[in-house]
């Protein structure tokens, strides 16, 4: 994942500095309407580099023979290779119940959007959007459609989120995948 300006908690990859108000004035806390849309656009291109690099690694474990050698090495799970995963284990790992299966793949990205946005109905919707956009950078990156565990998956993510923006009061306009 890209690193992006400010503070970046090496475990989840969320910019801290996206949480912290900013641009204060005596006592007064607002923020200014520039501070918010940079906030904005940081955590929607985050989140997109969250949402291609979990979309990328699903795939590579489902069709690791197609990728080239560079590739290939680059891929790190738990700190081994990808390569050194028998089929069984890659298998595993993209199962149903698997660490880049459906529901967990899913789950990780769309907790990565409402933990960094809350009940922020503006963010939220930027988080979608990062969404979208970093899975059809995930696309071009594969050279056209994704194998279908990527739909799924995307499926279920914005299903997530598109209930999180309506539990607060919002909707979504695009509902199109």
């Amino acid at each position: 994942m890209t690193n992006m300006p400010g503070s970046t908690n090496n475990v989840t990859g969320i910019d801290s500095t996206l949480f912290q108000p900013s641009n204060r004035v005596g006592r007064n806390t607002s923020v200014s309407k520039y501070s918010v849309e940079t906030q904005i656009i940081r955590f929607s291109l985050q989140v997109r580099a969250e949402t291609q690099y979990n979309t990328e690694a699903q795939n590579a474990l489902t069709h690791f023979n197609q990728l080239d050698q560079d590739l290939k090495s680059s891929l790190v799970y738990n700190g081994h290779p990808i390569s050194e995963l028998s089929p069984e284990q890659a298998t595993e790992l993209v199962s149903e119940d698997g660490y880049f299966g459906v529901d967990q793949t899913s789950q990780r990205i769309t907790d990565f959007v409402i933990k960094g946005a809350g009940d922020d109905i503006e963010r939220l919707k930027s988080g979608r959007e990062g969404i979208l956009k970093g899975f059809k950078e995930a696309e071009k990156a594969w050279g056209g459609k994704l194998p279908e565990i990527s739909y799924e998956t995307l499926a279920k993510s914005l299903e997530t989120i598109d209930g999180k923006i309506r539990e607060n009061g919002g909707s979504v306009v695009d509902l199109s995948i």
